[in-house]
């Protein structure tokens, strides 16, 4: 069994419950972050006196106080780490549903489980710490219907691009002409705006700037 959890989560009241479900089935050491700086600062310097986390359960969206923060996202902080300490098991446990989202967290960042908050969350946690402690892979009800979708929203270049420009602040018909000088198709103004409705659709969002917030919130783009 895990013998060191680290739990990255911004909220309180879900620190608290989390750290209580750990401790009711487990002996671990268990430590808690509310931010993604101080938790990867953790995982370094637990790594360096030689007594590493086994285990990091970490949130994808954390709220942000007035202080400069590098790491924003979950993540963001799950590629950082696994550059400090590949080896390290990691459970996201999120509110996050989004099949997209789950599936990429699998496909491109290697997580051991998926956990979604919820009525049965922390009892679902703690399934996924022991499967990920017997070397396999957790996925809750909702992440496995999600993965089982066939027709998983997945994001093209063309439409990481899109959202990039779109963060920067550029309009629709600046968008077209970036596209237009760097040879990047389709770049006509319809084909860009046709996209970004489709992005917004897919997203739940009614405006533009609530599809860049809710992309930056989920770290899809860098």
């Amino acid at each position: 069994m895990f013998t060191k959890i680290l739990i990255a989560e911004d909220e309180d009241s879900d620190n608290l419950g989390i750290v209580s479900a750990v401790n009711e089935f487990t002996e671990a050491h268990v430590d808690t972050a509310q931010f993604c700086d101080k938790t990867l600062l953790k995982i370094k310097e637990a790594k360096q006196k030689e007594i590493p986390y086994d285990l990091l359960i970490t949130d994808l969206s954390f709220a942000l106080d007035y202080k400069k923060h590098h790491i924003t996202t979950g993540k963001q902080l799950i590629e950082e780490v696994k550059k400090v300490q590949p080896d390290i098991k990691i459970i996201v446990f999120t509110g996050e549903k989004k099949p997209a989202i789950i599936k990429s967290f699998f496909t491109n960042h290697k997580i051991d489980g998926y956990v979604c908050k919820g009525l049965y969350g922390l009892t679902q946690l703690v399934q996924a710490i022991t499967a990920v402690d017997q070397n396999n892979i957790y996925t809750c009800p909702v992440s496995k219907d999600a993965l089982h979708q066939k027709n998983v929203l997945q994001l093209e270049q063309y439409e990481i691009q899109l959202l990039k420009l779109l963060t920067q602040g550029y309009k629709h018909e600046e968008i077209s002409q970036y596209l237009v000088e760097n040879n990047i198709e389709p770049s006509s103004k319809r084909s860009v705006e046709d996209r970004i409705r489709k992005l917004r659709d897919d997203f739940n969002a009614k405006t533009n700037v609530q599809l860049v917030y809710t992309v930056n919130q989920l770290g899809l783009i860098d």
